[in-house]
């Protein structure tokens, strides 16, 4: 396989860990926003975090958690320290979705791998994404 074809794969391989597709199928970006808030601390968890972390303009951040909003999967509550901007914060729903959160079955798959090969997987991905971030 040459270098084309391992990038394309690589490009196939990202596509195909988010199966369920469709108008009413939660994106990649909505699953990063869900994984966020599920960890971020409470001064993060508002639209400006939500857009760092994710690497987009508060556009893009907002559309996705009104998109999240509207399945019911987070809450926005307004800040006390900054009526301004609003903490958002997963629901019940939101917790509950993240039992089948799709990037467990490529961390199921990952495991099955021999620690060698994870090591060397997890460097080149790291490679990789620090290169792509550099641009």
């Amino acid at each position: 396989m040459d270098l084309s074809q391992t990038a394309q794969m690589l490009e196939a391989t990202a596509r195909a860990i988010y199966k369920e597709r469709g108008p009413n199928a939660m994106h990649p970006g909505q699953w990063s926003v869900l994984r966020f808030l599920a960890g971020a601390d409470e001064k993060a968890s508002d639209l400006n975090g939500v857009a760092k972390y994710l690497g987009v303009t508060a556009g893009p951040a907002s559309r996705a958690l009104a998109a999240l909003e509207e399945k019911g999967l987070v809450i926005g509550e307004v800040r006390l320290d900054d009526r301004r901007k609003r903490r958002m914060r997963l629901s019940k729903s939101g917790i509950a979705a993240l039992e089948n959160d799709p990037i467990k079955r490529v961390e199921t798959i990952l495991k099955d791998l021999p620690q060698d090969q994870q090591t060397v997987f997890e460097a080149t991905l790291k490679h990789l994404h620090t290169k792509l971030i550099e641009d």
